[in-house]
């Protein structure tokens, strides 16, 4: 789908409604697989989630912007009321 990008993140780890199976992202890339899986709600204008993809794919060879990207993906989560564990 896209390059895989080696641009790495502070480990962020969610989990979705219908599974108690966590998903861990190290990568920009792997954030932004999870925002493109088929498990993520999506709901129509949801620029919260729209922000955390463009921030994700702007971040894929950039690590000053990794920070940001991670910022907005677990900005994204919390709003599609994704479960976010801290301290995994």
């Amino acid at each position: 789908m896209f390059v895989s990008s080696p641009v790495p993140i502070r480990r962020v780890a969610i989990s979705f409604h219908d599974t108690d199976n966590r998903q861990i992202a190290t990568t920009v890339s792997e954030m932004t697989e999870l925002l493109l899986s088929s498990r993520w709600p999506k709901k129509p204008n949801d620029t919260l989630w729209r922000d955390a993809l463009m921030t994700c794919l702007r971040s894929q060879q950039d690590k000053k912007k990794a920070k940001r990207a991670r910022k907005a993906f677990v900005k994204a989560a919390r709003g599609a009321r994704i479960t976010v564990i801290p301290k995994h």
